[in-house]
């Protein structure tokens, strides 16, 4: 092994051989028997401020081994309220595209750039989707146009914490009271990646938030990170209390990414492209593969606030967004995906009408994407009512489609939830038959 030369490292090395005489010392002293006095004495001896940063996301959350059905759920949210009328087109007469085409001409992709989906009734991708088709041809993409939920505004922090916490009232996350309805499960059963936890997930279950596979990890130089990680193992070991069981379990969990970490990799010939959502996707397919028990995962996306030159900054978003999205499902391989049901959502739609920067102002009902294993097939499910100066709520898709009614048949059906009511308090149910019940 190559000796340290930089001062920090020589630092580090010169404290890791003090720790450990320190522990020395202190097995010498718990041969006597252990007492709060001993512990705290050595506790000053130890640098624990190198995993402080560790402890900061992942204090607290985990529970015991337990038993899921074997499914995943992951939501990933378009923040910033992505418009779904340019992602997924009603390109028939029928649909109303001769109305949209009057308020938005400039915001409807010419025929060359759509992608009819066979089966529906005149419904078309734009073309920057590309990349998701073949997952329609084989049964694993769907849509749920005209979307929303009563009490959701167009201010994008109401709209998203009403989503996310399945009430406007509610204090804790819907994906965390869906949690609790599942019981104890692995270090890895609920899963953000991103720096920061979503109201979704806000609540006392427990839950893991990384930046990226790649750094959750123990730190520190290689010369010394083993050394370091054993000492703070024999400190911890036996003391009764939240450290006591919080750091042993950390370590576990920073061993079983390790783990996943060695076999990670693209496969199946997927190309993953650059980016934080990207990497993130690619994070979520490789402990998928190494099967830690990951229940639900979320991933944000920003970006979506189109308010000017719409064609440009949306369209490269889907781009982006959609040769990640084929990544990941194709990695992942038929099989495995088999358990993976994605939604992709966003706070509200857009306006139908184009503004004078060529993009569109807040509007109500959006758009969400379904994809992955567990569909009931390759469909635009839910309603929607012909595009017209009648039909339209003050100007915006109307919400013909409840939000929760999806996220809640693919609780029920997808994780094995059992009460709705305690995931989404006040609401009432009608499942649009978009999934398979596991």
């Amino acid at each position: 092994m190559s000796q340290p030369h930089h001062p920090a490292e020589l630092r580090l090395v010169a404290e890791a051989e003090q720790v450990s005489a320190d522990l020395a010392a202190q097995d010498a002293g718990w041969e006597r028997g252990w007492t709060r006095r001993s512990f705290l004495a050595g506790a000053g001896m130890v640098g624990v401020a190198a995993l402080g940063s560790q402890l900061v996301t992942t204090k607290a959350a985990y529970a015991a081994s337990g038993l899921s059905n074997g499914n995943t759920l992951i939501t990933i949210f378009l923040r910033g309220a992505a418009d779904g009328l340019r992602i997924l087109v009603p390109a028939s007469s029928g649909l109303g595209v001769d109305y949209l085409n009057t308020l938005r001409p400039k915001l409807v992709p010419a025929s060359t750039n759509l992608l009819p989906l066979s089966g529906t009734a005149g419904w078309a991708l734009n073309s920057a989707l590309s990349p998701l088709l073949p997952f329609w041809n084989s049964g694993e993409l769907a849509f749920v146009p005209a979307v929303s939920a009563d009490g959701i505004t167009r201010s994008h922090f109401q709209a998203q914490q009403c989503l996310e916490r399945g009430s406007d009232t509610a204090t804790t996350g819907w994906l965390d009271r869906a949690l609790q309805q599942l019981g104890p499960g692995t270090t890895f059963r609920a899963v953000t990646q991103g720096s920061a936890l979503p109201a979704a997930l806000t609540g006392n279950q427990s839950k893991l938030v990384m930046s990226s596979l790649k750094n959750f990890s123990f730190p520190g130089w290689d010369g010394v990170a083993a050394q370091s990680e054993a000492a703070i193992r024999t400190l911890y070991r036996g003391l009764p209390g939240p450290l006591g069981e919080d750091v042993p379990i950390t370590l576990a969990a920073l061993g079983t990414a390790a783990t996943a970490r060695a076999k990670a990799g693209a496969q199946n010939g997927a190309v993953y492209p650059g980016g934080n959502f990207s990497t993130a996707l690619a994070d979520l397919a490789t402990l998928l593969r190494a099967e830690v028990g990951m229940q639900v995962a979320t991933i944000d996306v920003g970006g979506w606030d189109t308010h000017t030159d719409e064609v440009n900054q949306l369209d490269r978003n889907l781009t982006s967004a959609a040769k990640s999205l084929a990544a990941f499902l194709t990695d992942l391989g038929p099989a495995r995906r088999s358990r993976v049901t994605v939604v992709v959502m966003t706070e509200f739609g857009r306006r139908v009408q184009m503004n004078a920067s060529g993009g569109t102002d807040h509007g109500h009902g959006s758009l969400m994407w379904l994809l992955g294993g567990g569909l009931a097939g390759a469909s635009v499910y839910g309603k929607w009512t012909q595009l017209a100066a009648d039909t339209l709520d003050s100007g915006d898709v109307p919400a013909l489609n409840g939000a929760f009614d999806v996220l809640g048949e693919l609780a029920q059906k997808r994780l094995g939830v059992g009460q709705l009511g305690t995931l989404f308090p006040g609401r009432t149910f009608t499942p649009l038959g978009l999934a398979k019940a596991a």
